[in-house]
C-alpha cells in the first residue's frame, strides 16, 4: 500500500518565495505582480507596479524611486549571477521613471524622468542618464553608459542623439509621467 501525500504537499501551483519589500501607503502593486529574491526591494511613494511585472532581487537589491510606473510584464533585476562588483549593486530607478510594457531592465541605474519604451532592454551594469528615452525594441548593451538628455533609437543596439536644451522636453516628460500615474491611480482606486 502506498502512502497518500498530505494535503499540504498536493498543491498544484508553487508560489515563488517573496523578497523583503519596503513600500509606502501610496504605493500601488498589482496582485499579479511578482516580487521575488533575497535582497530588499524598495518602492517609493506614488509608485505603480502593474499586472505581471516581475521584480527579481536574487542577485542584488532593487530601489525604485518616487512616482515611477512599472508597466505590464516588465522585468526588473538581474536574472543571472553578476560577473563583477558593479553588477552586484543591483538596480536603481530614480524618481519618475516610466518602464513600458515588456521592457527588461537589468541595468545598474536609470536616471530621473527617463522613459524606457515597450520591449526595450537595458543590459547588466548599464547606466541610463536622467531625462533620457530608450525607444521601443532598442537594446542598451551590458556596461554601456547613456548620458543625460539622450534619445536612443533605431533597431538593435540603437543610435543616440542628444536633446537640445531649451525645448522644454524635460518638463513635458515629467508632465507626461505624472499625468499617466494620476490616470492609473484613479482607475485602480476610484479616487
Amino acid at each position: 500500500m502506498t502512502a497518500r501525500p498530505s494535503p499540504i504537499s498536493r498543491s498544484s501551483t508553487l508560489k515563488p518565495s517573496t523578497s523583503p519589500l519596503s513600500t509606502t501607503p501610496t504605493t500601488l502593486i498589482s496582485a499579479s505582480a511578482f516580487c521575488t529574491g533575497l535582497h530588499l526591494i524598495t518602492l517609493g511613494s506614488k509608485t505603480i507596479v502593474q499586472l505581471r511585472a516581475r521584480l527579481t532581487s536574487s542577485y542584488g537589491p532593487i530601489a525604485v524611486g518616487d512616482g515611477c510606473i512599472l508597466s505590464e510584464r516588465v522585468s526588473i533585476g538581474l536574472l543571472r549571477p553578476p560577473e563583477n562588483e558593479q553588477e552586484a549593486k543591483g538596480v536603481t530607478l530614480s524618481a519618475g521613471v516610466l518602464i513600458e510594457t515588456g521592457a527588461v531592465v537589468e541595468g545598474a541605474s536609470i536616471g530621473a524622468y527617463t522613459i524606457i519604451e515597450a520591449g526595450a532592454k537595458i543590459g547588466k551594469g548599464a547606466v541610463v542618464g536622467a531625462n533620457s528615452k530608450v525607444c521601443a525594441g532598442v537594446e542598451i548593451g551590458e556596461g554601456a553608459i547613456v548620458e543625460d538628455d539622450t534619445v536612443v533609437f533605431g533597431s538593435g543596439w540603437g543610435e543616440m542623439r542628444k536633446e537640445k536644451k531649451g525645448l522644454g522636453l524635460d518638463g513635458m516628460r515629467k508632465v507626461w509621467v505624472d499625468s499617466q500615474a494620476d490616470t492609473l491611480r484613479s482607475m485602480w482606486t476610484g479616487k
